[in-house]
């Protein structure tokens, strides 16, 4: 796995455990990990606890509403 410039593991299980929180599929979990922090370092978000529950929320806000339609 491949994480994004300035990312390391720790980085990876602290989003990992936030976004955990966020979904009960256990099957897609570090993929869903890894694109959000694909999606904070893309955009010049940091890793913070407080920027990722914000991207977490959306990413799986768009997603639902992605399923919906």
């Amino acid at each position: 796995m491949k994480l994004p410039y300035g990312a390391n593991e720790d980085d990876f299980e602290n989003i990992k455990k936030i976004v955990s929180e966020f979904t009960n599929n256990d099957k897609n979990l570090d993929e869903s990990t890894l694109e959000i922090m694909n999606i904070a370092y893309s955009t010049g978000g940091d890793y913070s606890d407080e920027t990722l529950i914000a991207y977490v929320k959306a990413y799986f806000e768009m997603n639902s509403t992605n399923k919906n339609s």
